[in-house]
């Protein structure tokens, strides 16, 4: 066997190697400065916004999240974050704006003022910044906090996708995950509402590799996505590095379940390559916000404002303040939500990070890695690609690096060979 071979074998069974990189942030300690990112290289980013809030924390969420706060507390929340985008537009008013997304946790948690604040902020944001032509903003929300109301006010603000999070349609799964479901009929209902108000794209968030979750389960999650009939599909494998070793299921037992959910897709008349987590309907659609779309596709540079969020930009990486803590309530009063680790990474690293992006697609740009790296990327990755090509683990197509059916069941080690 050899030297990459070893590798793989050494980590195709290991939870750590995911599509999170690097695996530590001590990988980067020798990388790190002081002062704000630099956005000086880029000409256009795109703009993210993280809502920690929650009713109820789900046991398998790896993001910073909390029970949600008093409405004093949400509003001085979003107060803070209008701050910080108002201070970064000031700095760099020429940025072409690509994307905007809004996550969390669970954005539509938020009182009616809060949120109100929330959607104007977002709205001139949109109107004063420069913006690309597939320009796609998306929020993400739950069922039981999306009101007719809150629809409103996101479409008036600009918001033309709206991602929900299902994860399971099982009450057991959900329940055995600290999460509560929604009845199949109040599911059609809320996006029936979403597409008479003037929402173009739907998502719904899948996940597989759950505590409890059976094959009739996962049958049953295909019967309701027939049913409800969203634009878009995202599934999500349970990151196992979030749970015990002897608690997640086994990487043939996720590939199954991948497996199973892929095929039931097509057949329903969904598109996606195999090894690609998101689903669309259209042909000509990966299934992603514009902002995820050009993080996975072109490694384009995006600015994250709120607790924790993180920011890329073709000179580093940072994380907000309250990435590494357990408890972020002590944080909500701040006036800024600054970057607490910065780091300024050397083109290996850049190349890196846009790697275990692509892995989300299952694929990533061999065009892009040249851009990153100021070198002709196959022959600065001339092993792995000649190992993994060999080994029918990959594809090449066009200017993409694409895993194959074989390739997936351990995409996580398989693109940590090409990880610095």
């Amino acid at each position: 066997m050899d030297d990459w071979g070893k590798i793989l074998e050494d980590r195709k069974n290991d939870p750590r190697w995911n599509t999170s990189y690097p695996l530590s942030p001590d990988d980067w300690k020798q990388y790190r400065v002081t002062g704000p990112l630099s956005f000086d290289a880029d000409k256009e980013l795109s703009f993210y916004i993280h809502i920690p809030f929650c009713e109820r924390l789900c046991s398998f969420c790896e993001y910073t999240r909390m029970l949600c706060p008093s409405k004093g507390l949400q509003e001085s929340y979003v107060a803070t974050i209008e701050h910080d985008v108002a201070s970064f537009i000031e700095r760099y008013p020429a940025l072409r704006l690509c994307g905007l997304d809004v996550g969390g946790g669970t954005p539509t948690v938020l009182c009616d003022d809060a949120f109100d604040r929330l959607m104007d902020l977002c709205r001139r944001t949109m109107s004063i910044s420069d913006k690309s032509e597939d320009f796609t903003p998306s929020i993400e929300a739950t069922f039981d906090t999306l009101t007719e109301q809150k629809i409103k006010a996101l479409v008036a603000s600009g918001f033309k996708r709206v991602s929900l999070g299902v994860q399971s349609t099982s009450e057991n799964v959900l329940a055995c995950n600290h999460r509560k479901g929604q009845g199949t009929e109040d599911m059609k209902k809320t996006i029936s509402m979403l597409y008479e108000n003037g929402v173009d794209i739907v998502n719904l968030d899948m996940m597989y590799g759950l505590n409890c979750q059976t094959v009739d389960s996962l049958h049953r999650d295909v019967q309701i996505l027939a049913y409800l009939q969203p634009e878009q599909v995202t599934l999500y494998e349970l990151r196992t590095n979030m749970i015990k070793e002897n608690g997640h299921m086994s990487k043939e037992e996720l590939f199954q379940s991948y497996s199973f959910l892929y095929h039931s897709l097509l057949d329903l008349g969904y598109k996606a390559r195999f090894g690609q987590n998101t689903f669309s309907n259209k042909s000509n659609d990966i299934g992603v916000s514009s902002y995820l779309r050009n993080r996975m596709m072109n490694a384009g540079s995006y600015k994250g404002f709120g607790i924790s969020a993180q920011s890329m930009s073709r000179n580093g990486v940072s994380y907000n303040i309250g990435k590494l803590r357990k408890s972020v309530k002590d944080l909500l009063l701040m006036k800024s939500f600054e970057e607490e680790y910065v780091y300024q990474l050397p083109h290996k690293e850049l190349a890196s990070k846009y790697i275990a992006i692509g892995g989300y697609n299952g694929s990533f740009s061999l065009k892009t890695l040249k851009e990153l790296l100021g070198c002709d990327a196959k022959t600065y990755y001339s092993g792995q690609l000649d190992f993994c090509l060999s080994h029918k683990y990959i594809e090449i197509s066009d200017d993409r690096v694409v895993v194959t059916p074989l390739g997936f069941k351990y995409y996580g080690a398989l693109f940590s060979l090409f990880y610095a």
